[in-house]
């Protein structure tokens, strides 16, 4: 199957038509994906700082990635299928706009060094004081984050 095939199946949908034609469905779901954001980037905000040694010292990294871990992924995984819920109705446009191809991209990066690299700094020992190698970590994460969500917001405005 074709992605072409994929898109028209996509806009054939009674389902994704319902979303297409009401007044209030996407700005609702757009709600919940910023929702989603905010808990991933909060997460992350509190995460980073504390590995750079900003803040939250009176807590163990261990404590904190116990207690905000969870929030980050919940927060990835409302974003990522309201996302979806906000693309069907139109992956055509959503296809051939490059801002949203870039952010797809810096999102599948994101989201591996999340899991693959920036999920074992916290957990690791070092994690609990602030060094250099912690500061590369945390600060790569926010910019990867940071570019993912201006990359979004560059979907409205750049083609």
């Amino acid at each position: 199957m074709s992605l072409d095939q994929l898109w028209q199946l996509s806009y054939n949908s009674k389902t994704v038509d319902l979303l297409r034609n009401s007044k209030y469905a996407i700005p609702l779901i757009q709600s919940v994906h910023l929702l989603g954001i905010t808990m991933l980037l909060g997460s992350l905000v509190i995460l980073n700082l504390r590995l750079l040694g900003l803040g939250l010292r009176d807590f163990s990294m261990k404590t904190l990635v116990n207690q905000v871990w969870r929030w980050g992924v919940w927060g990835m995984g409302i974003a990522i299928a309201s996302g979806l819920l906000v693309f069907l109705p139109d992956p055509t446009r959503y296809a051939a706009n490059t801002a949203f191809r870039v952010k797809l991209v810096l999102l599948c990066t994101a989201i591996l060094y999340q899991f693959f690299v920036f999920r074992r700094v916290v957990r690791s020992e070092a994690a609990e004081v602030a060094s250099t190698g912690n500061a590369i970590a945390a600060c790569f994460a926010l910019t990867l984050w940071f570019m993912v969500g201006w990359a979004g917001r560059a979907i409205g405005f750049l083609g």
